[in-house]
């Protein structure tokens, strides 16, 4: 989901002296000013702390300021910088995607902005009509076309002949040739899809001729899903065609986020192994039995982490599973997510209004757990 490797999420601050730093790109000019905003709630949170803390913190700052220059003259979307000089920790990653601007002090890097990045799509792309099929893979805003198009034909428009035979047979020539062709087509896209698998098919044809296309691919193709628009191969942009799966993969994002919003809330009230609400959900990640955890929009509420053995909580000073101490922190769902992807499972923010929204997060578990 980012350009972030994953030892990034096993960095530890023994003091909470870590900083998490992400900017986004300012116009130019605007990074020295953008970065000392950032760093200031930082310098202030350290005031509080001990002093080893307060002059890690204050080492950092400045050689993040420094990179002001370096981010000025690179041309990356974004920057994240983890930080602490106490624990000899400082690593800059260029992002491949926007990001919000934020800086955290903690005993843990931040990634919630990384984890809240949506997945891109891979799709697997035919543009027909009935005598020439183009075949192409659209993957984070890219297309790529696969071959040159295919072409058949399919014989005259017009039938002469004294009966009807003549022209059936035409006909039945023809629409046998239009599904060699789409067939053609489906292999070519089915050998990507072995390859590396699509998250859905799209079909670009006219209405009438669309559903054809779609029963001629391949089961393992036809079972992906669907999404079509409406295109001529002949005369299709390369513009064009990248608008239209941009506006597809929004719509299959959000269809996606409602199908797995319904699933963990269908299941959680049919009294299965899900759980709604934060409380019961870092419970769930304590008996590290999260599959799935689905968090709505940008909830956020605040919490205690232990930087022993990972625990989680809403309140407490002292790990019951441990008997190290707590630390607070502004964002614990942040922590829930890390902890989740830690214990093998998968984390989605969503953004489509559901009845998730009420309760801020739910999760599937792989077991029930008593709460």
């Amino acid at each position: 989901m980012s350009a972030i490797r994953d030892p990034i999420a096993d960095l530890k601050s023994a003091t909470g002296s870590l900083i998490s730093l992400y900017i986004d790109r300012p116009s130019p000019g605007g990074f020295a000013a953008l970065i000392s905003d950032l760093i200031r709630p930082v310098r202030e949170q350290a005031g509080s702390m001990d002093r080893s803390v307060q002059m890690s913190v204050r080492t950092d700052a400045e050689r993040i300021r420094g990179l002001a220059d370096q981010f000025e003259i690179e041309s990356a979307p974004a920057y994240a910088v983890f930080a602490s000089h106490a624990d000899d920790i400082f690593v800059m990653e260029a992002l491949t995607h926007s990001t919000r601007n934020v800086s955290v002090l903690g005993p843990r890097p931040y990634l919630r902005p990384l984890r809240a990045a949506p997945k891109p799509l891979r799709s697997g792309v035919v543009v027909a009509d009935r005598t020439m099929a183009r075949t192409f893979i659209s993957f984070a805003g890219l297309v790529d076309e696969l071959g040159a198009p295919l072409v058949v034909e399919i014989g005259k428009s017009n039938y002469g002949g004294f009966s009807g035979y003549d022209e059936h047979g035409v006909r039945a020539r023809a629409d046998e040739a239009s599904n060699r062709l789409w067939k053609d087509a489906g292999s070519r896209l089915l050998e990507e899809h072995l390859e590396r698998k699509f998250d859905y098919v799209a079909i670009g044809a006219q209405e009438a001729t669309a559903e054809e296309i779609g029963r001629s691919l391949h089961p393992y193709l036809e079972r992906l899903h669907r999404a079509t628009f409406v295109a001529n191969p002949a005369n299709l942009g390369g513009a064009a065609l990248r608008s239209e799966l941009v506006a597809l993969d929004l719509i299959v994002r959000r269809e996606r986020q409602e199908a797995l919003a319904g699933r963990v809330c269908d299941t959680a009230w049919g009294g299965g192994n899900a759980f709604l609400g934060l409380a019961s959900t870092l419970e769930a990640a304590n008996a590290q039995a999260i599959d799935t955890l689905v968090v709505a929009g940008s909830f956020v509420r605040p919490g205690v982490v232990c930087n022993q053995c990972g625990y989680l909580s809403r309140t407490g000073e002292v790990c019951p599973v441990c008997g190290a101490g707590l630390f607070s922190v502004d964002d614990v769902v942040a922590a829930l997510m890390e902890a989740v992807i830690g214990a093998g499972g998968t984390v989605h923010q969503i953004y489509v209004p559901s009845p998730l929204d009420v309760h801020g997060v739910g999760a599937l578990t792989r077991f029930p757990v008593p709460v």
